[in-house]
């Protein structure tokens, strides 16, 4: 895959399941707002096994994660049900983003 494909498959599978993706660099990470229960974060990670340094080509692959960022409070019914969607929905999205080899090659 290219770079520019997986952003694709990144943004699509987080507009799917109601998460907007950013890319910071280092990390593709769920924008968070107050209202944020999970955060779902692909980490890039380099493959040494994979990557040609005289070639100047890096192997990368994109670590899936994901993480409850906010608890306590007491809650209602309804919101803890608005909160239990949230994080089922981003436990979903990672469970798919991680049967996907996200990889690719970065030239320098």
């Amino acid at each position: 895959m290219t770079k520019q494909e997986i952003a694709e498959i990144i943004e699509s599978k987080g507009n799917e399941y109601g998460f907007k993706m950013r890319d910071m660099g280092v990390a593709w990470t769920s924008e968070q707002t107050s209202e944020s229960y999970i955060r779902i974060e692909l980490f890039k990670e380099t493959d040494y096994d994979k990557s040609n340094w005289e070639d100047r080509r890096v192997a990368i692959n994109l670590k899936v994660t994901g993480c409850i960022c906010r608890m306590g409070d007491r809650r209602g019914a309804e919101e803890l049900q608005k909160i239990t969607e949230e994080i089922a929905r981003g436990t979903k999205m990672v469970a798919e983003l991680e049967k996907i080899d996200l990889s690719y090659i970065e030239t320098f």
